[in-house]
């Protein structure tokens, strides 16, 4: 009796060691540590936290931040990452994994948008939002103010318009119809060696010279929109050489508030367009792209031209044309090169942006939806 007693008990106490064998051994198992098929151990700590990391900067990057295929392509990367980590490796893969996640990550992080400093590169920028009154003036430090004024007169007469306040992509807007525009006083400022003009536009109809801004019109430079909805660049190359450069085979389409930009590099005589923040074509120097001119005061035959007023949604001022017939016989109330439609959110940089910079500013500025 005794013997089976002591049987029993020894029994007991193996039992409770091998429970307790379990039970530490559980414990002390990490859910970061596997065993690899040599029996040696795996350590996924480094690679957890890592996927966290991944993931917080996963749910945070937006459209506004990032262009959305390049989200897609980090996202994809992520998954096959975490996909793979919820499976059995070893140390090595375990590694690999590490790597590639770090690597995707920081390749991503390059993509974000780049921010652009308008307190060095802002020449100037209206966002129309005053909704009262005859002037804008410009958000950039410079504080061009434009002044309402009546379009075209000696051609038009008493069927010119003077601009009005309209609802804009975003606040308030300018409208212009019948050479309606804005006249800002002439700065070197807006001559620079580098440009980029970008602005919303709402056009009533697609038509031939639906100019957006213009400094001494084709003699200096202009951007517009031409009979095919197309962006179009108007620069001075030489003393007596202009110009035109359109978006190819990219339109815009009247009715719709649209975000156009063109950018210039002189120095690597580099012209870009773009439509929505996206880059639908690039010029270069074998194009005959060349750098912006930066003189506008010159005797060109028997006319002596002298700097404008920047004109926003018009090329030329009624005193213009009446000191240069022979540069605007060609107009008539068809075809008036003024804007029709609304214009917003105009700015004009001394740099060339970049296609980063342009969709920020896209993204930044469009309509809610």
């Amino acid at each position: 009796m005794k013997m089976i007693k002591l049987l029993k008990l020894r029994t007991l106490m193996l039992m409770l060691v091998l429970s307790s064998a379990m039970i530490l051994g559980v414990g002390s198992c990490n859910n970061d540590d596997d065993d690899d098929s040599n029996g040696g151990k795996v350590d996924k700590k480094d690679l957890t936290a890592l996927i966290t990391r991944a993931d917080s900067l996963s749910n945070a990057a937006t459209s506004a931040d990032y262009p959305q295929a390049d989200i897609d392509s980090y996202k994809a990367t992520l998954k096959t990452v975490k996909d793979a980590a919820a499976t059995e490796l070893n140390q090595v893969q375990v590694n690999n994994l590490v790597t590639q996640l770090n690597a995707s990550m920081m390749t991503f992080r390059t993509k974000a948008f780049a921010f652009i400093n308008e307190s060095l590169y802002l020449v100037a920028g209206w966002h129309f939002d005053e909704g009262t009154g005859s002037t804008a003036t410009s958000f950039s430090s410079g504080k061009q103010v434009g002044t309402f004024s009546k379009g075209w007169t000696t051609l038009m007469g008493a069927n010119g318009a003077m601009p009005t306040w309209v609802d804009g992509a975003k606040g308030k807007a300018v409208y212009l119809t019948k050479g309606a525009h804005l006249e800002v006083p002439y700065s070197p400022s807006f001559l620079p060696a580098n440009i980029s003009i970008a602005a919303w536009i709402k056009m009533d109809k697609i038509w031939e010279n639906d100019v957006i801004v213009s400094q001494n019109y084709w003699w200096g430079y202009k951007f517009q929109t031409q009979s095919a909805g197309k962006p179009l660049f108007t620069q001075r190359i030489s003393a007596t050489d202009v110009q035109d450069f359109d978006s190819g085979e990219s339109s815009v389409n009247a009715g719709v508030w649209t975000h156009v930009a063109v950018s210039l590099d002189s120095s690597t005589k580099t012209l870009k367009f773009f439509i929505d923040g996206v880059m639908v074509r690039t010029l270069t120097a074998a194009d005959n792209v060349g750098a912006l001119t930066q003189t506008l005061s010159y005797t060109d035959a028997d006319y002596a031209y002298t700097p404008q007023p920047f004109l926003i949604g018009s090329f030329a001022t009624d005193t213009e044309i009446a000191l240069h017939p022979n540069n605007f016989s060609w107009i008539t109330t068809a075809n008036v090169g003024s804007f029709e439609g609304a214009i917003d959110e105009l700015r004009l940089y001394n740099i060339a942006l970049s296609d980063g910079q342009v969709a920020k500013l896209y993204n930044d500025e469009k309509p809610k939806q």
